[in-house]
């Protein structure tokens, strides 16, 4: 892996979970591109014989001749993901958006976290003068 490349559907530097992955497993070599869709994306990681990406493993992938997909484990690498809205919003959809993101994270092992054998990336530090933290 010291050879290859993390290729990145946009800037590395605003693709945090990526980024982060790179610094963590000491990825050294990476490349960006214009993000233009998946099959897009995935063509040109199949056209650099020595490029690798990380997708989610529930996306389901086009055929794109050149490219397999191996699932990541020990450890496997999780992405923390947050439902957000805005305080006051009392929209009548929000219940049943909240309701049906929990049923899913039930199905899917969203909510579960083992440090033995999953990665998470660490929480962010604040930056003193950004005025968050």
């Amino acid at each position: 892996m010291s050879d290859s490349t993390l290729w990145a559907p946009g800037a590395l530097d605003r693709l945090d979970f990526l980024h982060r992955f790179a610094d963590r497993f000491g990825i050294r070599n990476t490349a960006t591109s214009v993000n233009l869709g998946l099959a897009h994306f995935l063509a040109e990681v199949a056209g650099e014989p020595r490029s690798f990406s990380l997708v989610p493993a529930d996306v389901p992938l086009p055929e794109v001749p050149g490219l397999r997909s191996v699932p990541l484990v020990d450890p496997t690498p999780l992405y923390a993901w947050s439902l957000l809205w805005s305080t006051g919003n009392g929209h009548p959809g929000l219940n049943g958006l909240a309701t049906a993101c929990t049923e899913e994270a039930g199905r899917s092992r969203w909510l579960e976290y083992d440090p033995t054998r999953d990665w998470l990336p660490e929480p962010p530090t604040s930056d003193p003068g950004s005025g968050q933290g």
